[in-house]
């Protein structure tokens, strides 16, 4: 089984458009989408309602720190470090504008969906969120590339063979001695380091387990200018584009 591994599409619909092309015209067979469908980009209603229109193709999908900033409330301080200084008000003003353009149809979508959940596919165990909680809920301890060891304490308590997780942008595969995966497809929408959208694909059967790095390609550069027209009405967007895509200045 072929299986379609995405997270972080934050309201970027040309990328979610770009990697379902390319997951369609590598025979997926699913697709297990790891949270953060809104937050930061121009179009987050037309996200949540493609993947509501494409969910017969969803194995999975769980809830990410942005649909929870929709759902619970927002936050005050950066959700990697509480110890840090607040959020800048341009920054919740730009979650703000995102809520505001969400229908109550996809809030609802959006309101059934887990934080996370284990799914099992040819006898192997899939541990499937957007960032391992604690006990109460919360996100752990933020490392942008966890080693062995660190993913095993970000996972402790947890029965699985395969834990996939997004939330950091960046994309990262470690196995550990003990034969457990853990894997980071990086971002669809607001990718680090790539110009593409970035995403995985996992080959699951009876006797094998394999993982590859996809880079769909698309228009960036008609990404970016949809943002920006939304300038006037749409905070921080140029701090989403400098931040995840390129610098304004060339």
């Amino acid at each position: 089984m072929r299986i379609g591994i995405i997270s972080d599409i934050h309201s970027n619909i040309d990328a979610l458009c770009a990697i379902f092309n390319d997951f369609a015209n590598r025979g997926i067979d699913k697709i297990i989408c790891l949270g953060d469908v809104i937050g930061l980009g121009a179009h987050p209603e037309e996200c949540v309602q493609f993947l509501k229109e494409h969910q017969e193709q969803l194995l999975a999908i769980v809830l990410g720190n942005h649909e929870n900033y929709l759902l619970k409330e927002l936050p005050v301080y950066n959700h990697n470090d509480p110890s840090l200084e607040k959020l800048p008000q341009e920054i919740i003003d730009l979650f703000k504008w995102n809520h505001e353009q969400i229908s109550y149809d996809s809030i609802e979508f959006l309101r059934k969906l887990p934080r996370q959940q284990t799914v099992e596919i040819a006898g192997k165990k899939l541990f499937v969120s957007h960032y391992p909680l604690d006990q109460l809920g919360a996100y752990r301890k933020f490392y942008f590339r966890p080693n062995s060891a660190q993913c095993k304490q970000l996972f402790k308590g947890l029965d699985a063979d395969i834990y996939l997780f997004g939330h950091t942008h960046i994309r990262c595969i470690t196995k550990t001695h003990d034969g457990k995966f853990y894997i980071n497809p990086g971002s669809v929408g607001c990718p680090i380091g790539v110009e593409a959208a970035s995403a995985g694909i996992l080959n699951i059967d009876d006797n094998s387990l394999n993982y590859e790095q996809v880079d769909a390609p698309y228009d960036i550069d008609h990404a970016i200018d949809d943002m920006l027209q939304h300038h006037d009405k749409l905070p921080a967007i140029s701090y989403t584009v400098e931040c995840f895509y390129r610098s304004l200045n060339g």
